[in-house]
């Protein structure tokens, strides 16, 4: 029953499939309302993500900065794209339970930068919320603006 519970609050607001994580550039582009809405949302940290999104990518979610280095609107370096694929398994597993590895792997196995606004959003809040809410902002501090969470 207890099992039943957890897998049901962490589902909650996440998609019944699970979306593409290739999607047509036009979908990718443009400051939007969070794709991702799961465990690690937070509408508080909304203005925050949109903050984020503007000043590091301009929501070019495929664009990638200093040649390539930086992935995706939020600029990530490959290693923190790697390391929110493996942060986000656990969810992904409680929501789909038959397809969360190969998920978890195509995620691995993909640039930031090609993920679709889904995942790049679901990565930008479960890094935000890791450890606890906004305790991963130091990820995006600096810029030439502040954007504050």
């Amino acid at each position: 029953m207890a099992a039943a519970v957890l897998a049901a609050a962490l589902t909650l607001g996440m998609p019944a499939q699970p979306p593409a994580i290739h999607t047509p550039k036009h979908e990718n582009t443009g400051a939007q309302a969070s794709a991702y809405q799961g465990r690690f949302y937070s509408e508080r940290y909304e203005r925050f993500r949109l903050c984020v999104g503007q000043r590091e990518g301009r929501f070019q979610y495929w664009g990638t900065g200093s040649n390539g280095r930086y992935q995706g609107t939020f600029q990530m370096t490959p290693e923190l794209v790697t390391g929110a694929a493996w942060m986000m398994t656990r969810e992904l597993k409680a929501t789909y339970p038959e397809r969360w590895r190969a998920i978890r792997d195509e995620l691995l196995n993909t640039p930031g930068h090609e993920w679709s606004r889904f995942y790049q959003d679901m990565a930008f809040f479960t890094i935000l919320s890791w450890r606890g809410p906004g305790t991963g902002a130091r990820h995006w501090a600096g810029g030439r603006y502040s954007c504050r969470p």
